[in-house]
């Protein structure tokens, strides 16, 4: 190939990137994994006649590399072809397939558009509704080029067709509206969507899909909204309801409760990404190769080396993978001065919260959180956002987890904060304020309470004893801020609950013990 044919490299390739247009839904059927993400139920809406692709001009899903976005891209189109929707509606563009690509990619594009118009959409006698999907299209972007034109241009003029519809993936949020924005397109034009890796709930419905259904289905719903859903003791100050919510949710599965309790550690050695990669094939984590663990290392650095330049200048994207380990080697255990931070990275205290700290939560790879009504914290815990990183990072095979119980502990205490986090967002979500949450931790003189949230300005303090240890303490701590700030509804998440006769305990004031494995099926 001359350099004068790089411009038609990505047109020549659009069929090889479409197999469907020539096959259909056989296309895809060895491709696929055998099971479909989580975020796949509400992206398609299988048993709705609209998915939440139809739902804005543009919709964007943002995550990190290797967390699933081009599968559930896949399983979306793939869904479609199953229910006779027409192969010639989904034009699909992986602009991270080879950087030739990323070259004028304005204009490759533009002539790959062109040809399935004529080409492929002209079989069509009525082309509306179709699917114009562009993968990882923040990699055509080129910040340091002013003179190069963005996606976002092209996105913009694509739109003028009618019944078109325009799905991207991203790394980040940022990527996509900032984006959007410049070229003009209105919010209310465009949403964004968070992938993010597979919860326990969905590890645990993999391991037995028998409890996914009827009578046996654990679901978070009811503890979001009606009479006997947090929001509601919250407001009313009575907890009885909620307790029975959670007792009539442990119920549903108390016959399996022993197994679930001992797919915890499997599920925090492998965490999010690498428990859907493994498909519910794995009988016991250690049977996951060493070499996954390295994929995963792998994803995570063209995550920082591919996408952090694009949110944030900054002096060395390295430093943030050191702060990534950092955070593997603490694990979130004790909280790390700012002070320490600008030592060890010299770099000052604003680059560190601004920038590197702010890059690595956009990027949903690590969250930073200070203490809870502290207006002016000297520290900070940080938490990965996926147990699976920790071992990647600490270069530690999978038996580590499995027979180190500190270890595990450690990782409990990580994934207890990431399911907390989307608690927090399903619980405010469902009280029509769908913002990020924010989760943070606070220091009494009886001890800590580990995660705090708010729900309408009214705190929700959670406690987390997974190894049975310091139980007491963590229940004072749980009294001592109840009092404080007259929170009616305090968590206690105990690792050992599941040994009681009675699971689900209803402590006075209003402190709710609790099993971890239930704790987090419910977030």
């Amino acid at each position: 190939m001359s350099s004068d044919d790089i411009q038609e490299v990505l047109v020549r390739s659009l069929g090889d990137h479409n197999p469907w247009w020539q096959d259909g839904a056989t296309a895809l059927h060895d491709t696929l994994p055998a099971r479909q993400k989580s975020d796949y139920y509400h992206l398609v809406r299988p048993n709705e006649g609209t998915t939440q692709f139809d739902d804005a001009d543009v919709v964007g899903l943002v995550g990190r590399h290797g967390v699933g976005k081009t599968t559930l891209l896949k399983q979306f189109i793939h869904h479609e072809l199953q229910t006779g929707t027409a192969p010639e509606r989904f034009c699909y563009i992986p602009f991270d397939a080879t950087a030739l690509y990323q070259l004028h990619a304005a204009d490759q594009f533009q002539q790959a558009l062109r040809y399935y118009e004529s080409r492929i959409l002209g079989r069509l006698d009525d082309p509306a509704p179709h699917y114009l999907i562009l993968d990882d299209v923040h990699r055509v972007a080129h910040s340091d080029k002013p003179g190069v034109e963005g996606w976002g241009s092209v996105v913009r003029d694509a739109l003028e067709e009618d019944g078109r519809n325009i799905v991207v993936s991203a790394g980040a949020t940022e990527q996509v509206r900032d984006e959007l924005h410049r070229v003009g397109l209105e919010s209310g034009s465009y949403d964004t969507q968070p992938i993010l890796p597979e919860k326990f709930r969905d590890y645990i419905f993999t391991r037995y899909p028998d409890l996914e259904d009827g009578d046996t289905r654990v679901t978070p719903t009811p503890v979001r909204e009606g009479d006997g859903s947090l929001p509601h003791a919250l407001e009313t100050g009575e907890t009885a309801a909620l307790v029975e919510t959670l007792r009539d949710q442990h119920q549903r599965v108390a016959d399996a409760a022993r197994q679930l309790q001992s797919q915890v550690a499997h599920y925090l050695t492998l965490g999010g990404v690498l428990s859907y990669v493994a498909d519910g094939d794995a009988v016991d984590a250690s049977d996951v190769d060493a070499d996954a663990y390295q994929l995963l290392y792998r994803n995570l650095t063209a995550t920082l080396y591919q996408d952090a330049p694009s949110l944030e200048s900054m002096r060395t994207i390295a430093d943030l993978e050191r702060l990534c380990a950092l955070a593997a080697r603490n694990r979130g255990r004790d909280p790390i001065r700012f002070q320490r931070l600008v030592e060890l990275f010299d770099v000052d205290r604003r680059t560190i919260r601004d920038s590197y700290l702010a890059v690595l939560e956009k990027l949903f790879v690590l969250t930073s959180v200070t203490e809870y009504d502290n207006q002016r914290p000297r520290a900070t815990r940080l938490y990965l956002r996926d147990t699976g990183l920790v071992s990647a990072l600490e270069n530690t095979g999978p038996r580590t987890a499995l027979n180190d119980l500190d270890y595990e502990a450690d990782l409990a205490r990580i994934a207890a904060f990431d399911h907390t986090m989307r608690l927090a967002y399903g619980v405010n979500a469902a009280q029509g304020n769908p913002e990020t949450p924010s989760v943070q931790y606070w220091r009494g003189r009886s001890g800590e309470v580990d995660y705090v949230f708010e729900v309408d300005d009214t705190p929700v303090p959670i406690a987390l004893t997974y190894r049975g240890r310091h139980q007491d303490t963590k229940h004072d701590a749980l009294d001592e801020f109840q009092d404080q700030y007259r929170a009616p509804v305090g968590f206690l998440v105990t690792g050992d609950a599941g040994n009681r006769l009675d699971p689900i305990a209803h402590r006075e004031p209003g402190i709710i013990e609790l099993p971890y494995w239930l704790y987090l099926m419910l977030c």
